[in-house]
């Protein structure tokens, strides 16, 4: 249990919950918006899991585990998720303000629509 709570404590910990964190936020801020203008679907949580924790969180926080872990040679791994890291908090961070405040009628378009629906 030691090196589980010296590796959250750690920058790489922190990293992790602070991607766990912003996927929260997303998710939350994205259901209430869906329920808000009534484009809510309930496949849409499964996509979110998918593509997110799935597809994002949990490759990332194993790069950054990895580099944690991996010594002299895990500096790579660190790096790499480090990067990984960076784009998506900056990607999610986006979506998330845009939940918050999403852009007016005119600026709505087909091809930029306020809540889509993630599709694969």
């Amino acid at each position: 249990m030691d090196v589980l709570t010296t590796f959250l404590d750690s920058e790489a910990g922190l990293a992790v919950k602070g991607l766990v964190i912003v996927a929260f936020l997303d998710f939350v801020t994205g259901a209430f918006a869906a329920l808000k203008d009534g484009t809510f679907a309930l496949d849409a949580i499964a996509a979110f899991v998918r593509k997110h924790i799935l597809g994002r969180v949990a490759p990332i926080s194993t790069l950054l585990v990895v580099g944690y872990f991996g010594g002299e040679t895990g500096k790579l791994f660190m790096a790499g998720g480090i990067a990984a890291a960076a784009a998506y908090v900056a990607e999610t961070g986006a979506s998330v303000l845009g939940n918050i405040a999403p852009p007016k009628d005119g600026d709505v378009t087909a091809a930029n629509p306020v809540n889509p629906v993630p599709e694969d």
